[in-house]
This record gives C-alpha cells, structure tokens and sequence, in this order.
C-alpha cells in the first residue's frame, strides 16, 4: 500500500449566508456597545472593547468552521487525519493501522455510552449525514480514544484490508 488520499470539503455556503454569519455577531457587538455607554464612557468603552474581541472571535470560529476541510491519508500503515485551513494542514491524529482496534458504521455505535465513559472522541467529518461516516477505536496509554471519519470506498478498503492481515 503506498498512498492513498481522501478530501472531505465542506459544503459550499451562500455569500448571503456568510454575509450575515459575520454580520450576527457584529451587530450584537454594536447593540452591546449601546446599552453599556448608557451605564458609563469608561464601562461602555470595556465594554465595546470586550465586544469587539467577543465579535472577532466568533467571526473567525464561524468561518474557520465553514471554510476548512478535512484530509484522511494512508501511507504504508500509517493512516493520517489533518484539518486544511487555507493553505496550512494541521494534523490531528495520526495512528498506525495495526493499532486501531474496532472500525465500524457510525450507527452501530453508541457515542453517549462514549461519553460517559470519558472517552475522547475526534470528528473529521462535515455536515449532519452520518450514512457514511465510520468510528475507529484505539488505545494510547491506557485511554481509549474513538476517531470519526468519511472514508471513500478506496480508504475503506485499505482499512477494511489492514484489519484483516492483524
């Protein structure tokens, strides 16, 4: 096995929709900033102040959310997960084949149980279609993590056939 590669995108947004996403919390701020300049100039400018970061912070999580993309890769028998936001590629998680311990449909597992039990649970996946999606479980030191994905039939295979050979 020497590369398999698998994008998931995001789904396109609307400029409208981007448009207000950046516009809501904007107008929030503004709002804010009168009521607190009716209290105080000094409380209404910490408060604008406060505001604004508030403002910029959400206005980078909702399109940071909406602009990134997700990348799986299997070299050899590693298989690799990392987020693509513009032209940098984080990675997320990165395991080897051999380690991963169950890998199956999404629906056959019970992710509140998961939770509860305090397992750690990554999601390199978009939108709300769980059709497709796969949950992969392994253990690092001692502690089970859970790893949500979208693979293509091709990445699929790879894992399906890997899981096989151990």
């Amino acid at each position: 096995m020497a590369l398999i590669r698998q994008t998931i995108k995001q789904k396109k947004l609307s400029f409208w929709k981007v448009l207000f996403m950046i516009c809501g919390p904007l107008f929030a701020m503004n709002m804010a900033m009168k009521i607190l300049r009716g209290l105080s100039p000094i409380i209404g400018t910490i408060g604008g102040l406060v505001t604004l970061a508030g403002a910029v912070i959400a206005c980078f999580i909702i399109i940071y959310k909406h602009v990134a993309y997700f990348n799986y890769k299997i070299i050899d028998d590693e298989f690799i997960m990392e987020k693509v936001f513009g032209k940098a590629n984080h990675l997320f998680l990165t395991l080897k084949l051999s380690e991963l311990e169950q890998f199956r449909p999404f629906n056959e597992v019970d992710i509140q149980e998961a939770k509860s039990n305090k397992v750690s649970i990554y999601k390199f996946v978009s939108g709300r279609n769980t059709e497709r999606w796969y949950v992969g479980e392994f253990t690092r030191s001692s502690k089970k993590y859970m790893f949500i994905i979208e693979p293509n039939d091709e990445v699929l295979s790879a894992i399906y056939t890997s899981q096989k050979s151990y």
